[in-house]
């Protein structure tokens, strides 16, 4: 008897010690990965199971995969409970955790058709499909088709005298709760339920995705982080991977379950995935089973790296050995001792993964300008993305930000009816606030003119140069020169073009900062100063932003310098750098430089308080003036001590960073 009790309990610990073994094999040590089976694949692939078995078995050599979504309807077809358990086994069996996904859509193929959630037959169907799948599952992610799109005579005839945009944010709140939340949880009580929102944050409120309302309804919330064409259409720039997923962190503290990608090119979906994971969330999900398996260079977006486009032909970073991604395609090392080479999109994830696991639990929380976008506003539609893309670090928070030291307001702000008040109330105690024209002219006599009376006169003329101006902040006048750093003269290029809103106020009142010129006559770019206090103890000031935000990436590099110097002069680093460089910020005075171009950058790093940076990928330390290898091998040219690139006395390092790569210190 003691014989067979041993053997049990012998038994039983070789098993807790082989399901830890599997389950940990898989796992990142800071991050997380999932992979999204769309209903297409959950109801084709148990027929071809030794087929599919082999190819999961090549993705797993090139990326650790910690969990699967295994969406059980789209289209309004139903997966069937053998389709379910079968793959549900087929992963268990691997050590990977098994969740569902809804994709609540009509047909996805008539301009995302959704469902009509007035009528009783379709609501009767969305209940089925969410107690099927809460039967199987404990945990279930809503895919970002959960919206309305109908306009059918049972939804006019609800709707009656109500917007559409308010019958629907009503309508989709009580259909999360009637038709989703209750329903699954009467059929297992157990269940975790995620609303997944798109990457088109300023049409949420327009087709039911209610942000002040459903995040406190779900169990966590997830972010659409596809950022696949700049240039589109939907104006979607690569910042925003980053900034709408820490939007999402502000909306729901610690309930931003993860971050969401698909497709782009190989540099546009690791830049995804970095960016993603920038924001410092546990998960993301790879979007979809299908598009993984792909080869490397066939998402589209110009093959290897291959964005082409902003000066620097595609091809760039693979040319370059201290390139992020140079190392992609390397083979990997076997548990066998063999070797595999990476053929899959798997391996953009797998290996983005590896380099950013050395570094993600050494960042502390993201920082940056306050930005006010309460929820289901929408004005200056993503202007705080193209910031971002010139350098500025934001943190767009849903609440009126009075702990901060200084605010951005942009004309979506005005959806809060409280936004004059409390604005007055925030500069007069000594805070500074940057206010759009975009803002002012929307606001218009009810704005801020109690403060300082800056009017947007409704008119526009075209900048051909721009410069510094009284009390402004550095650089000199310049036609558009973007190489070189600020403390070099711009060269010379054509004149620029770009339509501007023409801005008035009383001469000694308040002061020009950065001014404008047109061919015959001279304007402000900002209105503002701190030579003297504006009204209270604080400060306030107006900042014209170009008609089409892009022209943003136009200015002369001196220029950004100065916006980054009004936004961002509470921040411990600062950028002196071209376009497209971003900045991303960390409590712990850590952050992250990161080239969007197609083309090897060289910028400068000014940081306050700080002697030292230490490289996170490398551990290497300099003190300034001193050379800096970079983070991949190579980068860093000589730092300049001394050099006040910000307030308090900063430390300056150049920096070069390569096509479609980053760079990530601690500074000590």
């Amino acid at each position: 008897m003691l014989k067979h009790t041993w053997i049990f309990i012998m038994s039983f610990v070789c098993a807790i010690i082989l399901s830890f073994l599997c389950s940990s094999s898989v796992a990142y040590e800071n991050l997380k990965i999932a992979v999204y089976f769309r209903y297409q694949e959950v109801h084709s692939t148990p027929a071809n199971m030794e087929r599919f078995a082999g190819q999961w078995a090549n993705v797993e050599k090139q990326v650790k995969v910690d969990k699967v979504y295994l969406e059980t309807t789209r289209n309004n077809q139903l997966a069937t409970e053998s389709d379910v358990t079968t793959l549900k086994k087929f992963f268990a069996n691997r050590g990977i955790k098994v969740s569902a996904g809804l994709g609540l859509t009509v047909n996805e193929g008539n301009g995302f058709q959704s469902f009509c959630y007035s009528n009783k037959e379709q609501r009767d169907r969305v209940r089925e499909m969410a107690e099927f799948t809460a039967k199987h599952f404990d945990e279930i992610i809503l895919d970002d088709f959960y919206f309305t799109n109908c306009k059918c005579d049972l939804c006019i005839a609800a709707k009656g005298d109500k917007s559409w945009t308010q019958f629907r944010t009503e309508q989709m709140d009580e259909v999360s709760k009637s038709l989703i939340i209750d329903p699954a949880r009467k059929v297992n009580p157990n269940v975790k339920i995620i609303i997944k929102y798109p990457n088109w944050y300023e049409s949420f409120q327009g087709l039911g995705y209610d942000l002040a309302v459903q995040p406190k309804l779900f169990d966590a919330i997830y972010t659409g982080t596809e950022t696949r064409n700049a240039e589109s259409g939907q104006r979607l720039q690569s910042y925003q991977s980053y900034l709408q997923t820490q939007y999402f962190n502000n909306i729901k503290p610690g309930g931003n379950q993860g971050g969401w990608i698909d497709g782009g090119g190989d540099a546009r979906y690791a830049e995804q995935f970095w960016n993603t994971f920038f924001a410092k969330v546990p998960e993301i999900t790879l979007f979809n089973s299908q598009q993984i398996m792909g080869g490397l260079g066939g998402m589209g977006g110009g093959g290897m790296f291959g964005m082409g486009g902003r000066g620097g032909g595609a091809g760039q970073a693979a040319q370059d050995p201290n390139a992020t991604l140079a190392k992609l395609m390397e083979p990997i090392p076997q548990p066998d001792g063999t070797t595999y080479t990476p053929n899959m999109v798997a391996r953009t994830a797998g290996y983005s993964a590896e380099l950013l696991d050395k570094f993600l639990g050494k960042l502390g929380k993201p920082i940056g300008v306050a930005t006010y976008k309460p929820c289901n506003s929408v004005g200056e539609e993503y202007l705080p993305n193209y910031l971002g893309m010139i350098g500025i670090p934001i943190d767009l928070v849903p609440e009126f930000p009075d702990n901060a030291s200084t605010i951005l307001l942009t004309a979506a702000s005005r959806y809060d009816k409280d936004l004059v008040a409390n604005t007055k109330k925030f500069v007069q105690n000594g805070g500074r606030v940057i206010a759009t024209t975009g803002l002012m002219e929307a606001l218009g006599d009810k704005g801020f003119q109690d403060i300082a009376e800056i009017e947007v006169t409704g008119h526009r003329v075209i900048a051909k140069s721009f410069g510094g101006g009284f009390g402004g902040f550095g650089g000199g006048f310049a036609r558009g020169g973007r190489g070189g750093t600020g403390s070099q003269a711009p060269a010379l290029e054509p004149d620029m073009n770009i339509l501007m809103p023409q801005m008035r106020h009383f001469e000694n009142d308040t002061w020009n900062s950065i001014l404008f010129n047109t061919a015959a006559s001279g304007y402000p770019m900002v209105i503002g100063t701190e030579r003297s206090t504006i009204y209270g103890k604080g400060s306030f000031y107006a900042l014209a932003i170009p008609d089409d935000f892009a022209d943003l990436y136009r200015l002369p590099q001196s220029v950004l310098n100065q916006i980054r110097s009004l936004l961002g002069r509470d921040i411990f680093v600062s950028l002196d750098a071209p376009d497209h460089i971003s900045l991303f910020v960390y409590d712990n005075k850590t952050f992250i430089v990161q080239n969007f171009k197609s083309q090897p950058v060289s910028a400068r790093v000014s940081v306050t308080g700080s002697t030292r940076l230490r490289n996170l990928l490398t551990e290497e330390a300099i003190t300034g003036g001193q050379g800096f290898g970079g983070g991949m091998g190579g980068g860093f040219g000589g730092g300049r001590g001394g050099r006040s690139g910000n307030a308090g006395g900063s430390v300056s390092f150049d920096v070069s960073i390569p096509g479609h790569s980053f760079r990530v210190f601690q500074a000590e």
